[in-house]
């Protein structure tokens, strides 16, 4: 039986208007509130047809009957991951609300799929379709990815101080604590970009390094359009995410230590390892190791 809008006893919807009251206070957006409260009526809903006619329950209570309905979802609706994961947040919540101290409920996972790497050829591709691109933002934005490995978001969410370029040198903070060395054609990109970045839109207010036309931080959408756009022009299908699966590929290929690669890239998962292993800290990366990135395609004038 699929469970929607039943009706739920007095005290449930009262319950349920406070938890709406509360997140009215938490700044949260309207569509946003409605699903909760949404996920939350049809729990409360399948919880009566179950037989469970109180919500005055402990933690550990609360959580066989969360985990039970998600089964249901699963079982029974056949409920995708995302919207699993989405009611046990809503759930969570409205159990918070409750004054109950619940354990956290376990999300479903996805299955992580194999680094797609560009070829050689498809690199060299790459490179050239991105010299012979007349904007320097795109150009900027291409080699940052090829040649830091760093995730779209991480990309867009750069600011200036975040970036350090010097005549020979130069490196990227992300996320304010993961420092990467930037390679000649990377430092180059950035320089004409934030040269032109200054005479377009001088010394304005918005701290990030790339920018829309209007001047606003660019999105994940836009980027991933630069990025595609290129790729289409190189003939080659591909995302920022390939991108980023070419650098830390290119990196364990060229015999770097897996500990070194999982710095750059900024792995959590491997931090476990690490601490397994007895390895504190995190390794120095040497502009060397980024460098190398380049003797796989052919050498370019850096204009």
């Amino acid at each position: 039986m699929i469970y929607s809008a039943n009706p739920i006893r007095t005290e449930e919807a009262a319950a349920l208007e406070g938890f709406k009251t509360s997140l009215d206070s938490q700044s949260m957006a309207a569509h946003t509130q409605r699903a909760y409260v949404s996920r939350v009526r049809k729990f409360l809903s399948y919880m009566n047809e179950q037989g469970n006619n109180s919500i005055q329950q402990d933690g550990g209570t609360w959580h066989e009957q969360v985990n039970g309905y998600v089964n249901h979802l699963k079982t029974v609706e056949a409920a995708s991951q995302n919207t699993v994961n989405n009611v046990i947040t809503a759930l969570e919540k409205f159990v918070d609300f409750l004054g109950a101290d619940m354990p956290r409920v376990a999300r479903e996972s996805w299955p992580k799929s194999a680094p797609r790497p560009l070829s050689e050829d498809e690199e060299r591709r790459f490179v050239e379709a991105t010299y012979r691109h007349r904007s320097a933002k795109d150009r900027a934005i291409s080699f940052l990815l090829l040649y830091t490995g760093m995730k779209i978001g991480e990309c867009v969410g750069l600011n200036m101080d975040d970036v350090l370029l010097a005549a020979d040198t130069g490196r990227v903070m992300v996320k304010g604590s993961r420092v990467i060395p930037l390679n000649a054609p990377t430092r180059k990109a950035l320089y004409d970009w934030l040269t032109e970045r200054s005479r377009r839109f001088g010394d304005c207010e918005e701290k990030a390094v790339f920018l829309n036309p209007m001047g606003r931080r660019i999105s994940t959408v836009g980027v991933d359009c630069i990025v595609r756009k290129i790729g289409h022009r190189a003939h080659l299908n591909l995302s920022a995410q390939v991108l980023r699966d070419t650098c830390l590929t290119n990196l364990v290929r060229n015999g770097n230590d897996l500990m070194l690669v999982a710095a750059i890239g900024g792995h959590r998962t491997l931090e476990t390892t690490k601490r397994y292993a007895g390895v504190s800290g995190t390794p120095a990366v040497s502009s060397e190791v980024m460098e190398s990135l380049t003797n796989r395609v052919a050498a370019f004038a850096l204009h």
